[in-house]
């Protein structure tokens, strides 16, 4: 019987299609966190995985997305400037790291330092 290593899932769900914050992951193998060599079984990962899914499912819709972020458009232009956008996602919320910020932002089109706030959108919700 073949099983997953404990601290895999998060990557395991992620290569699923699913986009689990770390502090979901944290609750949901929380009877692992002092045991990081531990193994997890099919039977095991299956209700971590439907439970993921369907917190996923209860994922802002595009608008409030838009709403957000229209915040941080200065101008009313739909874009928002770089500086604005890495801080609001290494400061707010669950803060992503640095290179985190940099491999969201990596297939976005960039200009003069502002990004596209329906582009980043659409990446965000695809």
């Amino acid at each position: 019987m073949s099983a997953l290593c404990s601290t895999a899932i998060g990557d395991c769900l992620r290569s699923l299609d699913l986009v689990p914050t770390e502090g979901l992951i944290e609750r949901m193998t929380q009877q692992w966190k002092d045991k990081p060599e531990a193994r997890v079984s099919i039977e095991e990962f299956l209700p971590i995985f439907k439970n993921v899914k369907k917190e996923a499912s209860k994922q802002l819709p595009p608008e409030q997305f838009q709403n957000l972020l229209s915040h941080f458009d200065r101008d009313g232009s739909g874009v928002v400037m770089l500086p604005d956008l890495r801080y609001m996602l290494q400061n707010s919320g669950e803060r992503m790291s640095g290179k985190d910020v940099d491999n969201l932002l990596r297939d976005l089109e960039i200009v003069e330092g502002k990004v596209s706030i329906n582009e980043l959108i659409n990446m965000i919700m695809s």
